[in-house]
């Protein structure tokens, strides 16, 4: 399993809605990948989705594709402080 996080940087004035575009879920079907899990995180300055499954890297670039995902991209855009990254796990623990 591998794991990517992509850290989208908000306006101070845009988390409430960030958290609203949140709760309406994905813009995808999480089910129809081969994702294990997805989590998304947010601060007062930025919304981080972390993706986890096999080949990871490959099935966010797919995702990213979709028309879907743009579609709810615009309404991301009065969110955005800066451009989204992506973030390579540095350190990672399970309990076995």
């Amino acid at each position: 399993m591998s794991r990517v996080a992509v850290v989208v940087p908000l306006r101070p004035d845009a988390v409430d809605t960030a958290r609203d575009l949140i709760e309406k879920g994905p813009p995808f079907a999480l089910d129809e990948t081969p994702l294990d899990a997805h989590s998304i995180f947010v601060t007062d300055h930025e919304a981080v989705f972390v993706f986890e499954g096999p080949d990871v890297r490959d099935v966010v670039e797919h995702v990213i594709g979709e028309a879907s995902v743009w579609e709810a991209a615009t309404a991301w855009r009065g969110c955005l402080a800066g451009k989204p990254r992506v973030a390579d796990p540095a350190f990672a623990w399970r309990r076995a």
